[in-house]
């Protein structure tokens, strides 16, 4: 039962930013996609919020070797989901 009447909040774990996604995350976003679009079925509004995975040493070692943060994360965090839309 929603605590709001019609409403769903959602709130999912993202992309790794460190590495390629793999499996583990696609099956996790697979998921999230699937209770989403049933909930969105049911007629019930949905929030959705994802995450990106917090920045640790492989993130930081990575940054390092590539020259800036901006420069590693980007093919992690905008890969997993190019040709995507939200409905």
């Amino acid at each position: 039962m929603p605590l709001i009447p019609g409403e769903v909040k959602l709130y999912t774990c993202g992309p790794t930013v460190y590495d390629y996604a793999h499996i583990g995350n696609f099956r996790a976003y697979v998921f999230e996609d699937l209770l989403k679009r049933f909930l969105l079925f049911l007629g019930l509004r949905v929030k959705h919020v994802m995450n990106i995975t917090d920045i640790d040493d492989k993130t930081i070692r990575g940054a390092n070797a590539q020259g800036s943060i901006s420069k590693h994360t980007l093919k992690n965090t905008s890969m997993p989901f190019s040709g995507t839309s939200i409905p």
